[in-house]
């Protein structure tokens, strides 16, 4: 069996939150135990080191990745985490030369060439979904040897090239993949928490139901998942919520979908599934303004969905149509209005920032923030991730 250890960025809770640290989220990375699931399927001896969450620093968690002996490590970073990656990569590269070293994520997705390049630890990249691509490598490895080659869906070095091979088929029916590994997170769910604003009840553990987005928003990467939205069947979704209840006594549910309510049939089916089952849980998730009505939010309510954020990013018709966020004004005054005659809490997603914004659409958009129906807002300024259409395009607006 292959030792293989999972890892997330090892960036500080205090380098994350700032003075803002008490509030922080310690929730784990729901993308760390499906990749744990498909190997330990594959027949590896699979641990997951949780950085991030446990507040690790590239040090203490090189030691307590090297305290498992593994063949395998595979680093799942951020653009914010991407540099911690590498340098919790070189300290496993100097205390264990023959360790393979398997990066992935969204940075790594988005800028494969770059990321090699940068990073010389990193012995190969896995580039967007991760759990065939991670099999396979499983399976191709062979201790003491180089890396594994040519395989679809990464990208390696050639001397001083990079070579970036073609993507690796994305999965088209999620419900083949196994439950999510909440067994190899020591201490899950109780040692974990969100922030306190977020959750009614503890404990409470964090999931994605969907993969993949068809819309078209500028400052949005999409090269983990795609452009076709992809779900989990209602049924195995309330199957892996059966799993938290059960057992591991998860009580409060983060639905941390950007696509949750797109495919609105399987809302629905899931929803009448929940409450027919009378599974105690409470949960909340993110939702688009024109894929609500006034019925599926009170069947949200009804199946004990008690908060529903929105991405509303501007109050500027300019800059949402400059975007393509496509939604109007109205639509999103009108989620708003439905989702609290539901009686559900709402929150606004707002940036600030946007290529051509000028003091009047800053106006514009505070002046729509107050005249909503909204019980909290988040204000981030804009950012062109990696992967993004803005930071692609980002020079040509200085």
């Amino acid at each position: 069996m292959t030792r293989l250890v999972l890892t997330s960025s090892p960036v500080t809770l205090e380098e994350r939150y700032g003075r803002f640290v008490s509030a922080a989220s310690t929730e784990p990375s729901f993308g760390l135990v499906c990749l744990a699931a498909a190997a330990r399927d594959a027949g590896a001896d699979v641990r997951i080191v949780e950085a991030a969450s446990n507040d690790l620093t590239p040090e203490t968690a090189a030691q307590e990745i090297l305290r498992w002996a593994p063949e395998i490590v595979g680093i799942s970073a951020t653009t914010a985490g991407i540099v911690a990656a590498g340098q919790l990569a070189a300290m496993l590269k100097a205390s264990s030369p023959s360790l393979l070293i398997v990066v992935g994520g969204c940075h790594a997705s988005a800028l494969p060439e770059e990321t090699l390049r940068e990073f010389p630890a990193f012995d190969l990249l896995a580039c967007g979904e991760g759990e065939r691509t991670l099999t396979e490598i499983l399976r191709r490895h062979v201790p003491g040897s180089p890396p594994p080659r040519g395989l679809a869906g990464t990208a390696e070095r050639d001397g001083d090239r990079i070579r970036c091979h073609a993507p690796a088929a994305l999965i088209g029916n999620l419900d083949e993949l196994p439950l999510p590994a909440w067994d190899l997170l020591d201490g899950f769910p109780t040692r974990f928490r969100p922030s306190l604003a977020r959750i009614r009840r503890r404990p409470c553990a964090s999931v994605v139901l969907t993969r993949g987005c068809p819309n078209q928003c500028t400052f949005c990467d999409r090269s983990v998942f795609g452009r076709r939205c992809r779900s989990y069947s209602p049924a195995y979704a309330v199957r892996l919520i059966r799993d938290l209840v059960d057992n591991f006594g998860v009580r409060e549910l983060l639905i941390e979908d950007d696509t949750f309510i797109i495919l609105k049939d399987h809302i629905r089916e899931l929803c009448e599934r929940l409450i027919a089952d009378r599974i105690d849980l409470s949960w909340s998730c993110l939702g688009r303004a024109d894929r609500v009505d006034p019925e599926l939010l009170r069947l949200m309510r009804q199946a004990g969905c008690w908060h529903i954020s929105y991405g509303i990013e501007s109050g500027s018709p300019a800059i949402l149509k400059a975007v393509h966020k496509n939604l109007d004004l109205e639509q999103i005054r009108q989620a708003a209005a439905w989702s609290r005659e539901a009686g559900l809490q709402t929150k606004g997603f707002f940036m600030v920032g946007f290529p051509n914004e000028t003091r009047g659409t800053l106006d514009e958009t505070r002046r729509f923030a107050l005249s909503l129906p909204l019980d909290d807002i988040t204000v981030m300024q804009l950012t062109p991730f990696p992967g993004s259409e803005l930071y692609r395009d980002a020079a040509q607006y200085g």
